[in-house]
């Protein structure tokens, strides 16, 4: 608690600082932002529901893998099995920005961290009279940022994240986020999905996304935001920058996925401990929209931004970068 407070003053002090938009680098567009509230900007109706011994609390469903029986069994000292008791729950784990300009920490008050990049700075552009050939390339901000555990909430659950804040990961300085090229060697599996037709492919999985239900066994697809490959930071521009910056954070997360930075935490192999999976299982995170306006809606991974709050056409006046509070549902054997 008391590391998040110290970097919850940081912030405050930065932004107070620099002020809710900071001067633009040469060359880049303008920094801005304004302080993330965990209290105010959070839809909290993403915790429900919350199962123990197969109870119910607080309405809602979870997705068909994330089930566990009253009675569960899992390892416990010496090898020996352990009765424990099932729970599932949903926990807000990491803080995502998909920033247009490189180095802009929006959720700390728009925040400049980074010289010398302006060169990666994204070049938008949306809505029907855009260049159809055009690209959005975006920078991912990615923070590990437990709040039940920060905010000492729900502490009577099991498996619970008790790491620290942390800014885990830029993408500014990894050379391969930019190169589609140099990626696509890295994850060889680009050449079969990154083409017109593995796009047709997901248009099943379009249709379920819309409905909140993805259809995780189509890793390659990102519903109505398109095929997932290449797992760069580029994506065809959409009607709205809040679908092309969904579409840029689905990328980041598969890739984190293959490279085990995100593991499986629903599924009846993850009730005993997170597992390594190679693909990422999008109905295991809950997106809510912080940035930069709080939605209070739920969005999956593929689901249309009519449905979520589509932000305006980028102008001069509006915020074309965002910010989501990535919430993880969890699944475990309490013994």
């Amino acid at each position: 608690m008391k590391r998040f407070l110290m970097s919850a003053c940081i912030a405050l002090g930065l932004a107070t600082s620099h002020g809710a938009t900071a001067s633009p680098l040469s060359g880049s567009a303008a920094c801005q932002g304004t302080v993330f509230n965990p209290i105010n900007d959070v839809n909290w109706n993403n915790m429900f529901p919350v199962t123990i011994a197969g109870i119910s609390m607080g309405g809602g469903s979870n997705p068909s893998l994330m089930n566990m029986d009253p009675i569960c069994l899992c390892p416990g000292p010496f090898g020996i099995p352990f009765p424990g008791i099932g729970m599932t729950y949903w926990e807000p784990t990491y803080l995502a920005e998909v920033a247009r300009t490189p180095g802009c920490m929006s959720t700390l008050g728009g925040t400049q961290v980074l010289t010398g990049y302006d060169e990666q700075t994204s070049n938008q552009s949306y809505g029907s009279g855009r260049d159809t050939g055009s690209v959005t390339r975006m920078q991912v901000h990615w923070y590990i940022y437990p709040l039940f555990s920060a905010l000492n909430m729900m502490s009577s659950l099991g498996c619970m994240n008790t790491s620290g804040f942390n800014l885990a990961d830029l993408t500014e300085v990894d050379y391969t986020w930019q190169d589609d090229t140099w990626t696509s060697i890295a994850f060889p599996e680009s050449a079969l999905f990154a083409n017109p037709v593995g796009a047709l492919s997901c248009m099943p999985d379009a249709i379920a996304s819309a409905a909140g239900r993805p259809l995780d066994m189509m890793f390659w697809c990102q519903g109505s935001q398109g095929v997932t490959y290449p797992l760069t930071g580029s994506s065809p521009t959409h009607s709205s920058p809040q679908g092309g910056n969904l579409h840029v954070l689905g990328k980041y997360m598969q890739r984190k996925t293959r490279m085990a930075g995100l593991l499986s935490t629903i599924g009846p192999w993850a009730e005993c401990q997170s597992v390594y999976m190679p693909n990422m299982i999008r109905s295991q995170y809950r997106i809510d929209p912080v940035a930069p306006v709080a939605s209070n809606q739920t969005a999956v991974l593929g689901m249309s931004e009519f449905r979520w709050g589509m932000m305006p056409p980028a102008n001069t006046a509006v915020r074309t970068d965002s910010a989501y509070m990535i919430w993880v549902g969890k699944q475990c054997c309490a013994l």
